[in-house]
């Protein structure tokens, strides 16, 4: 009998061979059957058999020489692993949770915050502040802290797996649109058919679900960047339709697509009329979610069963990485100095390179900081009033509104420009 990850692991290789999701999880039981649920079981199976079961002979042709490379690339590598001395692996920091605890993920994450003494003064100061930057980490900065209202019991790491992918969808399809890059997008070819998915900013993003990853310390509160907190006491903000859906499901509806597993254990089934808990914990309906990366996907033509930590996807599956999204937030807004240029100094400055950067690395996390505070008080003063849905709905046109002005078609792409905080500031109600 194949296990869990057994399943997972054919799930994934007949993703490579073109098989669509729905279409495969509907074969696995015959496969099973037939003691076909690996690369080399099936490069060794006869045509006839594989067509018996897909019931097309195209497919079972597309099937059989898809195994057949995938089992002789693995032979291959083996051979030429055991002609070399074994080294010890190397581990790459960028993989999401790789030797990190979850709560340790979390914390690895921290974005830069404001600390206002006064709140008066900062924003006086953030009024004053201009960024020089393009639209593209704009995108991804307004959906982390929009998130943080309509989908608030994500982590960080979600939410900025999810900002990325809003971004780097949008960049794809607009490359498309101005002929930078031709074809059908992966979205487009299908990629991401059978996948959950949430609506952000009017773009359909296909998502993982992380069962069993409990990012918070036995009994902690929801604090900090993943809470919302209410002058009148606390009140729960229920994630957009939607991003329940994403995470609620069906028990069957994807069990081979769930990419964290906190044990060998499966989520509990829902009942179908269940109603929603009027406060509900991570627990009840909403696991964190990663962004599933469709154009990795659609690259990806090797086969790979190895095991990962249970912060990243297990079966494999490309995910949009939250550092990747940092590490761009951090680096993306620098100071504008096309409406007061600093005057020239009295005597040429002597000052190190290394301090420079320094002093520049500083000053791009203190704008960005700034950025995300702005932000905070637009969607905190709305949330309340038009809830999370209608948040989600409207925070495009906002984002349109303050976003750095380029030149139209190709000549655009990628430019940047100034972004007014004061522009924000003016989005509040």
């Amino acid at each position: 009998m194949a296990s869990v990850s057994e399943v997972q692991s054919l799930l994934r290789f007949l993703g490579t061979a073109k098989v669509s999701i729905p279409l495969a999880m509907t074969k696995v039981q015959a496969l099973k059957e037939a003691s076909l649920t690996t690369p080399e079981s099936l490069s060794k199976a006869p045509l006839p058999a594989l067509q018996t079961i897909f019931g097309d002979e195209k497919l079972a042709k597309q099937v059989l020489s898809t195994a057949k490379r995938a089992f002789k690339k693995r032979t291959s590598s083996s051979t030429t692993e055991a002609s070399h001395s074994p080294k010890k692996a190397k581990t790459n920091p960028l993989i999401p949770g790789q030797e990190l605890s979850p709560a340790e993920l979390e914390a690895s994450l921290a974005l830069p915050t404001v600390d206002p003494v006064n709140d008066d003064d900062i924003e006086a100061e953030i009024n004053k502040t201009v960024l020089y930057t393009n639209r593209a980490p704009l995108v991804v900065a307004f959906v982390v802290q929009l998130t943080k209202y309509t989908m608030p019991t994500q982590p960080l790491s979600s939410r900025l797996s999810l900002a990325q992918a809003v971004m780097s969808m949008g960049a794809q399809s607009k490359a498309r649109n101005l002929g930078i890059q031709s074809g059908k997008t992966a979205e487009e070819a299908g990629w991401g058919e059978g996948q959950p998915s949430v609506r952000i900013m009017s773009r359909k993003i296909p998502v993982m679900r992380r069962w069993g990853y409990s990012w918070r310390e036995s009994g902690q509160e929801p604090s900090g960047q993943d809470t919302i907190k209410r002058e009148e006491g606390e009140q729960h903000i229920p994630p957009t339709a939607e991003a329940r859906s994403a995470c609620s499901g069906a028990k069957n509806d994807i069990q081979s697509q769930e990419t964290i597993k906190g044990d060998p254990s499966t989520p509990p089934a829902e009942a179908p009329n269940a109603q929603i808990n009027q406060h509900p914990t991570e627990s009840d309906y909403d696991p964190p979610l990663w962004a599933l990366n469709l154009e990795s996907l659609a690259k990806t033509s090797s086969y790979s069963t190895t095991p990962t930590s249970k912060s990243a996807p297990s079966n494999n599956l490309p995910i949009h990485d939250p550092h990747s999204a940092r590490n761009y937030l951090l680096k993306s807004f620098a100071t504008s100095t096309s409406s007061s240029p600093p005057p020239p100094p009295l005597a040429p400055a002597k000052i190190s390179k290394s301090a420079a950067l320094v002093k520049e690395k500083d000053e791009k996390e203190n704008n960005l900081a700034r950025l995300f505070y702005a932000l905070n008080l637009v969607f905190a003063s709305w949330i309340d009033v038009i809830g999370p849905e209608e948040l989600d709905r409207r925070a495009f046109g906002w984002y349109s509104r303050v976003r750095p002005s380029v030149e139209a078609g190709r000549e655009g792409w990628g430019g940047k420009g100034d972004v007014r905080l004061a522009e924000i500031l003016k989005l509040r109600r």
